[in-house]
């Protein structure tokens, strides 16, 4: 399967970070760690497996991470997120 079949845009993610922030999520953006590429939220790449991972469009770099635990969500953001 191509790369590009095996993800979804970040705005794919919006129900997930509703349920944590006030602001519409999607619109924020991220400055990478890695690359320091600046990016909405809906432009990353989000993968599904065990839990979701939202990746940096311009390296590849981990942005966010979810996991569903029997008894709570997990949650790591990485980078620099700014909301307006």
């Amino acid at each position: 399967m191509a790369d590009e079949e095996r993800y979804v845009d970040g705005n794919s993610i919006g129900g997930l970070l509703a349920g944590i922030f006030v602001h519409e999520a999607t619109a924020a953006e991220r400055i990478c760690g890695a690359c320091g590429a600046r990016h909405p939220t809906g432009a990353h790449r989000v993968y599904a497996g065990a839990g979701m991972v939202a990746r940096c469009p311009s390296c590849g770099d981990v942005a966010i991470r979810f996991a569903q635990l029997p008894d709570r969500q997990v949650v790591e953001f990485r980078g620099t997120w700014i909301f307006g």
